[in-house]
């Protein structure tokens, strides 16, 4: 599971504040037959969410007759266990986590993609290191979690290196400092729409290589999550969340239309820092839509992915796809 980033917690706080009086405020203008849905992020607002917020902003969900309370969440891995105990309707998670949780038996499904592209990098300032054959005998940073090291060994197995040629070094989740301070030559297990612009902001010239390119399933690095069994047998929230889903895509769409607008929408919703909140905000956009347009999922690669997660040992067994993912919900463009 991605962890918050130790940039975005120094704002955490106060964008919870904020977040929930902005937005509660925005309540009063829905009209008094608004179906009340909640969505829970998987942290605090930032630009990965830029989608959901322009919708609410722009008044999408209004208009689709819904009241959206977006949450964030107290305890970063509650999300998904609050939408399988129905004390949430929806929330935001990670593909990887939907995956671990079905195996672990919650009632939960993808039904829309947030962020269709990973947004995991390997990152270096060391304009020596460009590419994946460039790590050979270099230090790596990383945070020790398992994904990791299944990242890592795919990763290196596709230029024909192996664990043993680079020198791993466990960091927990300072990984940008160890860069920034040389302690080591490149990192695994940071974004590209988060460390790579604050990298840029303290003066380095960062290289990134997306995980997608080196070897590893391209996967839905944000998701929106829903009941499964309420899904299967009440009409009414799998309507409610369908509207949710096409005020999302409605939302990505106005956003990277107006960057200026998206830009706007997240500084009412956050108080990160503008300098990086502007240059985030921009490198996000683009990542939002993927080839058949905002929020649509391919279970085709969600089986890739699982099956990768498989042979990894991430998984203790396969766990089946329709499980996992749904694509009932999506707007009729998706296919």
């Amino acid at each position: 599971m991605h962890k918050p980033h130790v940039a975005l917690l120094a704002a955490a706080t106060l964008s919870l504040v904020f977040a929930a009086g902005a937005f509660a405020n925005a309540g009063a203008r829905f009209a008094p037959h608004s179906t009340a849905i909640s969505v829970m992020l998987d942290w605090t607002p930032n630009p990965d969410h830029v989608g959901l917020y322009t919708a609410q902003s722009a008044g999408l969900f209004a208009k689709a007759g819904l009241a959206v309370e977006i949450r964030s969440p107290s305890d970063a891995t509650a999300p998904l266990k609050l939408v399988a105990l129905g004390r949430v309707d929806v929330a935001i998670s990670y593909e990887q986590e939907v995956f671990y949780a079905v195996e672990k038996g919650l009632p939960v499904s993808a039904v829309a993609a947030i962020i269709p592209t990973p947004l995991n990098v390997f990152m270096s300032v060391n304009p020596a290191i460009t590419k994946l054959r460039d790590l050979k005998a270099k230090r790596i940073g990383i945070t020790g979690v398992p994904s990791d090291y299944a990242t890592l060994d795919t990763a290196l197995a596709s230029v024909g290196l192996a664990r043993s040629d680079v020198k791993l070094v466990s960091v927990g989740y300072n990984l940008l400092p160890a860069l920034l301070a040389h302690r080591v030559d490149a990192v695994l297990g940071v974004y590209r729409n988060v460390e790579a612009i604050q990298a840029t902001l303290a003066g380095a010239t960062p290289h990134v290589i997306p995980v997608e390119r080196a070897g590893i399933p391209t996967y839905d690095e944000l998701v929106l999550v829903a009941n499964r069994h309420r899904l299967d047998t009440d009409a009414s929230y799998r309507t409610h969340v369908a509207a949710l889903v096409a005020g999302i895509s409605a939302g990505v769409t106005a956003a990277t239309n107006d960057p200026a607008l998206a830009l706007q929408t997240m500084q009412k919703a956050t108080s990160l820092g503008t300098a990086f909140l502007k240059q985030s905000t921009s490198a996000t956009l683009p990542l939002l839509s993927g080839p058949r347009g905002p929020v649509c999922l391919s279970v085709g690669d969600w089986h890739r992915f699982g099956s990768w997660m498989v042979r990894q040992k991430l998984l203790k067994a396969t766990v089946a796809t329709g499980a996992v993912v749904t694509t009932s919900v999506l707007p009729r463009n998706c296919g």
